[in-house]
């Protein structure tokens, strides 16, 4: 440990989130900070301190995984290793953003044996995933070309 250095530090004083900080987890490939809170979770780009929204939309226990899975409207995925009972510095490590859907997370709903999961987004779009996170279908919510001789389906995993 005496090998590092110390090459930047980022202060979020004045970052205006509801509620009060529990807990932060970095993205480094995106370049920001996800910050949760009582209130929900919120994403703080480092470079512009852009805030982006990150309002719960759908959580869910996930009984094979042994984590929870969170859907946040700005469109991240996220799991939450859950088990024994942990300190501050454990909690960072034990998530994990699995996605994030670039035009934003309307609902997140899973099927009762939780093999799939469906997210509608802010396109009124569906995706269908499987538990691993494997996209399985996309499928506009509104077809343009709705009539008597094109097929279409009903998916309901409720």
């Amino acid at each position: 440990m005496r090998n590092l250095k110390l090459l930047r530090t980022l202060e979020f004083r004045d970052i205006q989130a509801p509620g009060k900080p529990q807990c932060f987890s970095l993205r480094g490939e995106q370049g920001t900070v996800l910050i949760g809170s009582e209130h929900g979770l919120v994403e703080v780009d480092a470079v512009t301190r852009e805030v982006s929204d990150g309002c719960i939309v759908g959580i869910q226990d996930l009984l094979d995984h042994e984590s929870v899975c969170v859907a946040t409207a700005s469109g991240d995925v996220i799991l939450f290793t859950t088990g024994t009972p942990m300190n501050f510095l454990k909690c960072l490590s034990r998530l994990e953003c699995v996605g994030n859907v670039a035009i934003g997370i309307s609902v997140m709903n899973w099927n009762p044996d939780q093999e799939l999961v469906l997210f509608a987004t802010g396109q009124q779009t569906l995706i269908m995933m499987t538990k691993d996170f494997e996209p399985i279908m996309e499928e506009r919510i509104h077809q343009d070309d709705f009539s008597e001789g094109n097929y279409s389906f009903v998916c309901n995993i409720l």
